[in-house]
């Protein structure tokens, strides 16, 4: 029996479909917190990558680096596009899920092998810096994490420590891509705030669509799915001609 893959669809056949979605793991996380937030995407194929070691994947070697998760979800994510068509892509990912999601458009970018449309970078400092308090990180990610079994050691620990010291050791592995780039950020997030998201403005080359925030902490994605994914249907909705930026108000500006 062939492994398990470590992208899981959601709905569309990613193969026929013109825009897909790629949504990127949190740190510590077991599952893919974004399926509310894809079940409100009509139209394009929603896809969501896991992190071997945990969860279903359980039986699945752990990576011992973000640019070993990346290089796997990369692969296996090409394996999934039609390459006979021009698709979309759009990748989303929250807090770590951040720079994987930059790492991934890197790759593709590099090779070739797909169109990133639309770079979605949420809740994470921008590549190459520092986090601003590791505790306060593995606080959160610990609240969050499933119960521990009744008499047995909580493995979340682990997952959390894990992500973690991939995040303290990761060093982008490009200076910028050039993807289209749109931040979103929770109003009072405090390993990264709203202004501080802007930084990631000077990795991309390619078009600025806007920063987008939203009532809430570093969780704020879990309670507006709603909004979310409208901001999201919105940029993907988006004129092809990259001078319209679209802004926090969803107002087109001629760049």
């Amino acid at each position: 029996m062939s492994s398990p893959g470590t992208i899981v669809p959601q709905q569309g056949e990613v193969g026929r479909a013109d825009d897909v979605v790629v949504f990127l793991p949190p740190a510590g996380s077991v599952t893919s917190p974004y399926p509310p937030i894809a079940a409100r995407l009509p139209g394009p194929a929603v896809l969501h990558c896991e992190t071997p070691g945990r969860g279903r994947l359980a039986d699945r070697p752990s990576p011992a680096s973000v640019d070993e998760a990346v290089d796997r979800w990369t692969t296996e994510l090409v394996g999934l596009l039609d390459p006979s068509t021009d698709q979309r892509l759009h990748l989303f990912g929250h807090s770590l899920g951040a720079l994987f999601a930059y790492e991934v458009a890197a790759r593709l970018e590099a090779s070739g092998a797909a169109r990133v449309a639309t770079l979605c970078v949420s809740g994470a400092r921008e590549p190459g810096s520092v986090p601003r308090s590791l505790v306060a990180t593995a606080f959160e990610a610990l609240r969050r994490r499933p119960p521990a079994e009744p008499g047995g050691a909580d493995p979340g620990d682990d997952w959390v420590a894990h992500d973690l010291r991939m995040r303290r050791e990761y060093r982008p592995t490009t200076a910028s891509v050039r993807a289209p780039l749109a931040l979103f950020c929770g109003t009072s997030d405090p390993f990264a705030r709203p202004v501080e998201m802007e930084a990631w403005r000077r990795f991309t080359t390619g078009p600025f669509l806007g920063s987008f925030t939203f009532p809430g902490g570093h969780d704020y994605h879990l309670t507006a799915a709603e909004p979310v994914a409208d901001t999201i249907r919105r940029l993907l909705e988006r004129p092809t001609d990259p001078r319209h930026h679209t802004t926090n108000s969803g107002v087109k500006h001629e760049g």
